[in-house]
């Protein structure tokens, strides 16, 4: 066990010998989750929200910052449409896969619910149905890309139920792909945090969810195209725009009333807040109450930032046109690697060191786990 200073130097000499084949797999599973924090909650007060339930979590730990009523059942409404465009992803190789709409794709959403007028024999790029699902919010773009992925609507919450069961998710229950009510169709606010917290770790959700507009090029029915913006209004230049806003998802029905999820990040900290049983302005009150209060009492430090992102190796060696070369040895956005701390604690008492292929951290006497090493290959 060694200290990690801010150069790598002999301490992962030894180490690097005992990496194997695996160690591209067992990185690639752990790069989503490179972040550690303490066990520490701010001493001050959480703040009210008018909204029936609510919570805020670090979006690289899932550290709980803030909770009301998060494991009570709601009726999600358009959140929804977060877990069903990490689905699509998940199980559509390519983006530029056609989708073929039927008629039953379009005319099974209610009427007069929101839809950006897709018609029936429609061939539109996956890519371009995510963002009408996202940014749009489009109804009839669920259905669409549910066909496509699963062959039917009923087969495609299957796998949104399988997703969500296995990311830790056990009193969420998904119907509809596009959160339309239905009484068996319901989540908590913990749970909307656990599959938002997993959808930002995908690059392609990530880059669609945190865009505010796109443009859809014309089709075989619609040959102007259409313009999409992003109904999130804190993402916009709104009275409800706030610092470091990245994305999110709307949602509002009569049963369900607004529903709002928002990710934020300033500086090293990301933070996601969801909440339920709201009204659609009240929901951005609440969301700007909940994010002050993460970023005022909550810091997540980089204690690796500046080291090297490769290790030269004296021993083994491979050999390249009968010459032997040192093995370099990939370390990944060690960078990247944080700790969540409250304000209050001090850097200063935060420890880091390597042992085999992982770096660990300890705050005080307080062990706060292990996060992988290496990048895979």
């Amino acid at each position: 066990m060694r200290k990690l200073g801010k150069t790598v130097g002999c301490a992962l000499l030894a180490v690097s010998m005992m990496f194997g084949s695996s160690v591209g797999t067992f990185a690639a599973e752990e790069k989503a989750n490179r972040g550690l924090a303490t066990k520490e909650t701010s001493k001050m007060r959480m703040p009210a929200i008018s909204a029936g339930c609510g919570i805020l979590i670090d979006a690289k730990t899932g550290k709980i910052l803030y909770s009301k009523n998060i494991d009570k059942k709601s009726y999600p409404a358009s959140i929804t449409k977060i877990l069903t465009t990490l689905v699509a992803i998940d199980h559509n190789k390519y983006l530029n896969e056609t989708v073929h709409f039927t008629d039953n794709a379009i005319n099974s959403i209610e009427p007069g619910s929101t839809a950006i007028g897709i018609e029936p024999d429609e061939n539109i790029p996956l890519e371009d149905v995510l963002y009408a699902i996202m940014l749009e919010s489009a109804n009839e773009a669920c259905n669409g890309v549910a066909e496509h992925t699963a062959g039917s609507l009923k087969k495609f919450a299957n796998l949104m139920n399988q997703k969500a069961q296995e990311l830790g998710c056990s009193n969420s229950h998904f119907v509809t792909t596009n959160g339309l009510h239905n009484k068996e169709h319901y989540v908590t606010a913990r749970d909307m945090a656990t599959i938002t917290k997993a959808a930002l770790n995908n690059p392609t959700f990530r880059k669609i969810s945190c865009s505010s507009n796109h443009y859809m090029a014309g089709t075989n029915k619609e040959k102007k195209g259409r313009e999409m913006w992003n109904h999130h209004k804190m993402v916009k230049r709104t009275a409800y725009l706030y610092r470091g806003i990245e994305g999110g998802k709307t949602g509002y029905t009569t049963v369900a009333g607004g529903t709002l999820v928002t990710f934020c990040k300033r500086n090293n900290t990301e933070l996601i807040s969801v909440v339920l049983r709201g009204s659609t302005m009240e929901n951005y009150k609440d969301t700007t109450i909940l994010m002050n209060y993460g970023f005022n009492n909550y810091k997540s430090v980089t204690p690796l930032k500046g080291l090297n992102r490769t290790l030269k190796v004296v021993t083994p060696v491979t050999q390249t046109a009968n010459k032997l070369v040192p093995y370099v040895m990939p370390l990944g956005d060690v960078s990247d690697i944080s700790v969540l701390l409250t304000k209050n604690q001090k850097e200063k008492n935060l420890k880091v060191y390597t042992e085999k292929d992982k770096v660990y951290a300890k705050y005080g006497a307080e062990k706060l786990g292990a996060v992988s090493l290496c990048e895979s290959k």
